[in-house]
């Protein structure tokens, strides 16, 4: 079920209330996509946690989540985000519409928000690039196409990748592909879960 919602104001306000940091508060509460202010909290607090390898972003959209992954960073160790998103023309299995635009709307992000410093985007698909991947992640964010096997492709081509005690979060679990694919990982005995901030499920690795 999709969140309710809220006036961009009140989000803001309820945020803080929460204890996020107003001035990231309003950074991400004036950028447009579905991420909450809060879940983007999480994703800023696990970015400065990375001190070594790279953070993967799969699935950008318009930025909202790269901002988030970029702030975090620059927080705590600098390390690089790569946002993978071939920003061509597709239909999600919820109902959303993506496209070219929103290549042109990430873009107008990092310059608005000044984190094309620390981002690269990689308009590419995922999985083509993560064949020729050669850097250690020490955060992977999954918000890719949610289908089921376009998850499940994303994971099988990702977590190989990832540094020893590297966290992997993913997006909408509540439902489809992501949660189907979630359970599945836990229920291998490979993953744990970790923190959850509605649709947005962290997950470590077992061992």
């Amino acid at each position: 079920m999709a969140e309710p919602t809220v006036d961009p104001e009140e989000q803001i306000r309820r945020a803080i209330d929460v204890g996020v940091a107003p001035p990231f508060a309003r950074l991400i509460g004036g950028i447009p996509g579905p991420l909450s202010i809060r879940q983007g909290d999480l994703l800023r607090e696990l970015a400065a946690r990375v001190t070594q390898g790279v953070i993967v972003e799969i699935g950008s959209y318009r930025g909202k989540s790269t901002v988030a992954l970029a702030h975090g960073a620059r927080e705590g160790h600098d390390v690089p985000v790569y946002a993978v998103d071939p920003h061509e023309s597709f239909n999600g299995p919820f109902g959303g519409v993506f496209g070219p635009v929103n290549r042109r709307q990430f873009y107008e992000t990092m310059l608005s928000t000044g984190h094309w410093e620390n981002v690269r985007l990689v308009n590419l698909p995922s999985t083509v690039v993560a064949a020729g991947w050669d850097r250690p992640i020490g955060l992977l964010w999954i918000d890719g196409d949610h289908h089921y096997e376009a998850v499940r492709a994303d994971v099988e081509s990702w977590e190989r990748h990832l540094l020893p005690g590297a966290p992997m979060v993913l997006d909408d679990t509540d439902r489809g592909g992501p949660q189907q694919v979630v359970a599945e990982l836990v229920d291998s005995g490979r993953w744990r879960l970790g923190e959850k901030r509605r649709k947005v499920q962290v997950l470590h690795r077992v061992g």
